[in-house]
């Protein structure tokens, strides 16, 4: 048995940066950037202009909570995973009906299983995004595809010479890249924004999740194998990074897009 407090101590800190710092950052940047982007395009081009812009990834954002909500046992009440906003009717919250979509479900809440699920389900929508944007990038541009997993190879070890060369091999037409970018705006502008009662069910199963991971870190350490668990996570954060980072980089030309957009509509 290791007892090396020092090493035990370095694996929860990769642990904490990979599960819950790194998709933190994303999480929150995402959130803000997308979430800037809709207000000033409701605002600017009115309320079914979020809808026109970004019907893929609301459907995404919708589709993964569900999907999420059903792994985790949650009862499902009322689901619509696409709708057009009535901003003259009155929703069940006496506000303007200005929902794109939603998924109310119900949980135990004896059930730590459940409990923790609301971490999940919470911030669902950001990794089906993501998984929605790297199943295109297989399907329109394999060499970024493959670029990336040459990259993920030695998760410890970087491999950025492996990525630049799969990127120099690309033979791809630029439609591919055209339609991947338009695709990609329509999943960033609609999918890639928790709303605040995604942020309050995340929070709930949040202290569940950090125990679990602490508990098995610990445990992984003391028998000396966490080295294998390590890998697999680390792995799996940077391939989500990287496609995170192509998210908020098009997030961030959207919203520079839409205010020049508005500029213009109004000069």
């Amino acid at each position: 048995m290791n007892t090396d407090l020092s090493l035990i101590f370095k694996n929860l800190g990769i642990v904490g940066l990979d599960l819950l710092v790194i998709p933190f950052v994303f999480v929150t940047l995402l959130t803000y950037l997308n979430r800037d982007t809709k207000k000033i395009l409701a605002n600017g081009f009115g309320v079914n202009s979020e809808f026109y812009l970004g019907f893929i990834g609301i459907f995404c954002h919708e589709l993964s909570h569900l999907i999420t909500a059903i792994l985790f046992g949650h009862r499902i009440d009322r689901i619509s995973l696409l709708r057009r906003p009535h901003p003259d009717r009155v929703g069940a919250d006496g506000q303007p009906d200005l929902a794109l979509g939603y998924v109310n479900h119900t949980w135990n809440q004896r059930n730590w299983y459940q409990v923790i699920g609301n971490l999940f389900i919470g911030i669902a929508p950001i990794f089906g995004c993501a998984l929605l944007l790297l199943a295109l990038t297989a399907g329109l541009i394999p060499s970024l595809f493959n670029g990336m997993l040459t990259l993920i190879a030695n998760p410890f070890n970087l491999d950025w010479n492996g990525f630049f060369r799969a990127l120099g091999n690309d033979n791809h037409p630029w439609i591919r890249w055209g339609i991947m970018l338009l695709l990609s705006l329509n999943i960033s502008i609609g999918g890639f924004d928790l709303s605040t009662a995604d942020f309050a069910n995340s929070r709930i199963g949040l202290i569940g999740f950090i125990v679990i991971n602490v508990v098995i870190t610990v445990l992984l350490s003391l028998f000396n194998l966490a080295s294998g668990f390590l890998t697999v996570i680390t792995a799996g954060i940077i391939l989500l990074a990287v496609i995170l980072s192509y998210s908020l980089l098009v997030s961030l030309v959207t919203n520079l897009l839409v205010r020049l957009a508005l500029q213009i509509k109004y000069h």
